[in-house]
């Protein structure tokens, strides 16, 4: 199964930091939250699911700050 997703950081403060997502680039499908104290626990905003893609975006961006130590900017996942 191939599939992409765009995740771009648009918030972070110590509590937590928010990604919009979507398909395309410039689309906006919701709003990603990761709790700074528990990644794992990520959600999406005003929703009880867990898309796919926010996943995708997710998984890019904590990698991301496992290795750097920093949230990154852009957030973007090809399969």
């Amino acid at each position: 199964m191939a599939g992409a997703a765009y995740g771009r950081k648009i918030a972070e403060t110590m509590a937590a930091v928010r990604y919009t997502y979507g398909r395309e680039p410039d689309t906006v499908e919701g709003t990603l939250v990761i709790p700074t104290e528990d990644p794992d626990a990520w959600y999406i905003e005003d929703s009880d699911e867990r898309p796919m893609h926010a996943s995708w975006v997710f998984i890019k961006a904590y990698r991301a700050w496992r290795a750097s130590g920093e949230w990154p900017e852009r957030s973007s996942f090809y399969a």
